[in-house]
């Protein structure tokens, strides 16, 4: 098993002082930092790429960190990815480029004690494309990893500065449940990966020494990466307690249902989606289904908080599909109902939140469904 951890990588501040945008502070009572690893499974044989080669994934981590170090706050996209999102939205003004962050580059992880969450993102979306609200997250007491998916992703650049880009093939000779199966592996293969010193030993401020808690750990994602959370409740006991952000379900699980807690966390009114229908009757532990008035599918990625930061720099196309919930606000509910979440499962305390207790401060968030 080959690791690698970025060390030269272009996430640190590159764009000058004066023209960085940068995102909200933290309100979370920790600092946190951000680091990137590479991860090769020698185990298995990519299905996905143009060539014989082992399945390569990238992984950012976001957590507390206490060190009292000069902070290099890290850019949200390193070059390549920048480029490719400009590209996207037709941004003439490169603003991916000059999008920071509050999270300290290779600042050391402080707390390994704290609970883990592994977060999947849309199918096509990069991790980055999730940074403020992971690291917010992080901010409230939480190890987080990230994970890419070489090919079903549009852009996955590597620690070593190249990037491997998504194939029109691959995605239309793939179906959903090649992709689910494949994602699945992989946040498998990144759990072992945590639980193997010689990752670990590659993390700012731990060594092979140190025990993260792998055991029982959280996993949650945006779209397929929520539809990918499900599937790994059912698939391996070690991911504990879930939640999906307005994804498709697919996957065995629809239908077999788990017993781990999970909570759906969607738009509203929600499109027809039979799969939620199914696997809501197939969850048979704690669960909660709730909607959230004015966004849309892209209201989950980060996309609607680089909006309202770049202001009236924003490319026009960068609207589409987020509806109209503001960039900070629908962090803040996805924090308040997430920390509730994993609080109860894996801290043991708190989630009055889930119960009702609260809610009167998040009037956009209606509960759909409960057990």
């Amino acid at each position: 098993m080959q690791k690698t951890m970025c060390c030269s990588l272009a996430f640190a501040l590159q764009a000058s002082a004066t023209s960085v945008v940068p995102l909200p502070e933290l309100t979370g009572l920790y600092k946190v930092g951000t680091s990137v690893l590479e991860l090769v499974d020698s185990s298995r044989t990519d299905p996905f790429a143009p060539t014989v080669q082992s399945r390569d994934l990238v992984i950012s981590l976001f957590y507390p960190t206490e060190s009292e170090a000069e902070c290099n706050l890290a850019l949200q996209f390193p070059p390549l990815t920048a480029a490719y999102i400009d590209g996207v939205y037709n941004d003439a003004n490169a603003s991916a480029e000059r999008i920071l962050t509050q999270s300290c580059l290779n600042s050391p992880l402080s707390h390994p004690e704290l609970p883990l969450l592994l977060f999947g993102p849309g199918l096509g979306n990069s991790r980055t494309f999730y940074s403020a609200e992971l690291e917010e997250m992080a901010s409230h007491g939480w190890n987080i990893v990230s994970v890419d998916h070489p090919y079903d992703t549009g852009v996955i650049e590597y620690p070593d500065g190249h990037a491997v880009y998504a194939k029109d093939s691959v995605v239309t000779n793939g179906t959903a449940d090649d992709y689910l199966q494949v994602r699945v592996a992989d946040m498998k293969f990144v759990l072992d990966a945590l639980s193997d010193p010689s990752t670990v030993s590659q993390i700012p401020g731990l060594d092979a020494t140190v025990s993260l808690p792998t055991d029982k750990v959280g996993a949650f994602g945006h779209s397929f990466g929520g539809a990918t959370s499900l599937q790994l409740l059912l698939n391996d006991t070690r991911f504990a307690v879930g939640a999906n952000h307005d994804g498709i379900l697919f996957g065995s699980v629809i239908e077999e249902g788990t017993d781990s807690p999970f909570v759906l966390f969607g738009t509203s009114p929600r499109m027809e989606d039979d799969t939620w229908t199914t696997a809501w009757e197939n969850l048979r532990g704690f669960k909660r289904q709730y909607g959230v008035n004015g966004t849309e599918h892209g209201a989950f990625t980060d996309f609607p908080i680089i909006r309202d930061v770049l202001g009236a720099d924003s490319p026009p196309l960068l609207d589409n599909g987020l509806g109209t919930i503001a960039g900070k606000r629908i962090i803040d509910i996805e924090i308040a109902y997430m920390n509730a979440l994993f609080g109860r499962f894996l801290k043991n305390e708190g989630g009055e939140l889930l119960d009702g207790e609260g809610s009167e401060d998040w009037p956009e968030v209606s509960l759909v469904g409960e057990n």
